[in-house]
C-alpha cells in the first residue's frame, strides 16, 4: 500500500491519479467530475472516476480490483454518518 501524505496543495492528488493510471485502479473520490477536469488538466486519461457515496452504495469486488481513495478520511466520514471523533494510523505497512 502506498500512503501520500503531504500538505495542502503540494501535488497529492496528481499523484494519486498517476498511481491510479500505473495500477488501471478505481479513482474514489468527493467529485468524480471534478477530478476527471483535474486529470484532464494535468494530461492524464483513463481512470474510471466514482464518488464515495457511489463506492459505497455500489458492489465493487475489491478482491478484483484495484482502488485509490483521495482524502481517506472524507470517506472514513461518509462511511460513518459524520460521526468519526478519531483514530490511530500506524506508520508501517
Amino acid at each position: 500500500m502506498i500512503r501520500i501524505i503531504d500538505g495542502q496543495s503540494t501535488g497529492k492528488t496528481g499523484r494519486l491519479m498517476l498511481l491510479a493510471k500505473e495500477y488501471n485502479a478505481l479513482f474514489v473520490c468527493d467529485n468524480p467530475d471534478a477530478m476527471r477536469v483535474k486529470a484532464e488538466a494535468y494530461g492524464i486519461t483513463g481512470i474510471q472516476f466514482v464518488s464515495y457515496y457511489d463506492y459505497l452504495k455500489s458492489n465493487y469486488d475489491t478482491n478484483k480490483e484495484n482502488v485509490v481513495i483521495d482524502e481517506l478520511e472524507t470517506l472514513l466520514k461518509h462511511m460513518l454518518n459524520g460521526h468519526l471523533i478519531g483514530y490511530t494510523l500506524s506508520d508501517n505497512d
